[in-house]
């Protein structure tokens, strides 16, 4: 008798209790990152007068959580492909939130960056393996679009940062928004008990565990009709040198490359936006909603996106998202009036921080499940370079003092190389060693 692959019969299942329990868990770990990275744009101008810091320092600051990022992505991320996602995220939030409730104790430019350092480490850990374990748990018909609308949720987070700090700021200060960023430590007990491991993990490391896990998928499938067998893997070399071989190696740089951008122009716009509109003639507290507004614009691209992607492909509707994000940016450069000013605001908030989630599942399709983990905690991990520069050289531009225009053509560029980026990056053929594995999985 014929036995369906469990994988396949995961990939196949209807939506059920554990997608939304696991699309839960993952949005609200999503949300949390895009409150604590985008809280910065927010008390930066607090902390620049309190602190007598430059606008260079300050960038410098706001690049420690995206360093901290970086290094969690390489050294944290690619842990989940030997030890399992769950765990790594997990230990990865517990250090997040302490790290996050600590900054509201820092006293100087110093210690400040420090602890931002150590947040973005937890994050840099978490963020890939929750990208990773949707796609390895997410039906296949709602993968694309189960990922960006976990993902949207960094832009509810950072929209509820900048009404945090409108509300908060003045009564509080600006400690009180960093102790609101500790708030999931307080759920990790029920996100422990409820988040699911990968399937393709625990085919391999507890059959017991699988059985379990595929009855909570599909609760109406008969396991007498389902192989367990671990999948076979298509290559016995390291996780990190096959995102370079069987005709990767190319498209794993281009998609660092689009990476790179897409990261800068969304954490230099979270950055500095508030900045960039004072210095061009608005008053603060327009400058915060204008942040508002563009979060909102990122929450709608990321749903629409998904909605695109799983209807297009995610070449196409990235290659369209990076067009728009252009024409926008630099519409806003012309300082229109206010109706097409806040429409161009929600372009650009689609178009930069929405494609965001859309490259990470477009990166997440790229590779097979054995090395997803590894391979979309890189893309994150080079992406950062990008994160990284975007507050810093957000801070360079606004101490050169030039004009509104000239600065929003700048934030546009990124999106330019992005287009050509994603352009190169070619659908993989099939090699004999996964093709021959393809065959003997579907004869077993």
């Amino acid at each position: 008798m014929n036995q369906k692959l469990a994988l396949d019969v995961a990939s196949n299942a209807p939506l059920g209790k554990l997608h939304y329990t696991l699309l839960f868990w993952c949005s609200f770990i999503m949300l949390f990152d895009g409150y604590d990275l985008v809280i910065y744009g927010s008390v930066v101008p607090q902390l620049m007068e309190e602190w007598a810091l430059t606008p260079v320092i300050a960038g410098w600051m706001g690049s420690a959580a995206l360093f901290g990022m970086m290094f969690g992505a390489v050294a944290v991320g690619p842990l989940a492909d030997r030890l399992g996602r769950r765990r790594v995220v997990l230990y990865s939030m517990t250090l997040a939130s302490i790290c996050a409730l600590a900054t509201a104790a820092t006293w100087d430019a110093t210690s400040f960056a420090t602890t931002r350092f150590i947040t973005g480490v937890g994050l840099g850990g978490a963020i890939p393996n929750i990208v990773a374990l949707m796609n390895d748990l997410a039906p296949t018909a709602r993968r694309s679009r189960m990922t960006t609308i976990m993902l949207s949720f960094y832009s509810i987070g950072a929209m509820i940062s900048a009404l945090v700090a409108m509300l908060i700021i003045p009564r509080f200060g600006w400690q009180a928004t960093f102790l609101i960023g500790g708030i999931p430590l307080l759920f990790l007990p029920w996100m422990s008990r409820q988040m699911p491991e990968s399937l393709h993990f625990l085919l391999e490391k507890d059959k017991d565990a699988a059985r379990a896990l595929l009855k909570q998928i599909d609760p109406a499938i008969d396991h007498g009709q389902v192989s367990f067998e671990a999948p076979q893997r298509t290559s016995s070399a390291a996780p990190l040198s096959r995102l370079f071989s069987e005709g990767r190696g190319l498209g794993t740089v281009f998609l660092w490359l689009g990476f790179g951008m897409c990261m800068l122009m969304v954490y230099g716009l979270n950055t500095w936006l508030p900045k960039i509109m004072v210095a061009g003639g608005f008053p603060l507290g327009s400058s915060l909603m204008f942040l508002v507004t563009l979060n909102i614009g990122a929450t709608a691209g990321a749903l629409g996106g998904g909605w695109l992607a799983d209807r297009w492909g995610c070449k196409p509707t990235l290659m369209l998202f990076f067009l728009l994000a252009v024409i926008s940016l630099c519409t806003l450069g012309i300082k229109p009036g206010p109706l097409l000013l806040n429409a161009m605001l929600l372009v650009a908030g689609a178009t930069t921080i929405g494609t965001l989630a859309v490259i990470h599942a477009f990166a997440a399709q790229q590779y097979p499940s054995e090395i997803r983990a590894t391979g979309v905690s890189w893309c994150s991990a080079i992406g950062r370079f990008g994160a990284v520069a975007g507050p810093a050289l957000g801070g360079l531009m606004l101490s050169m003092n030039l004009p509104l225009q000239l600065n929003f053509i700048l934030c546009a560029v990124p999106g330019l190389v992005a287009i050509f980026a994603i352009a190169m990056i070619r659908k993989r053929a099939v090699s004999p060693a996964e093709l021959n594995v393809q065959t003997a999985n579907a004869h077993s």
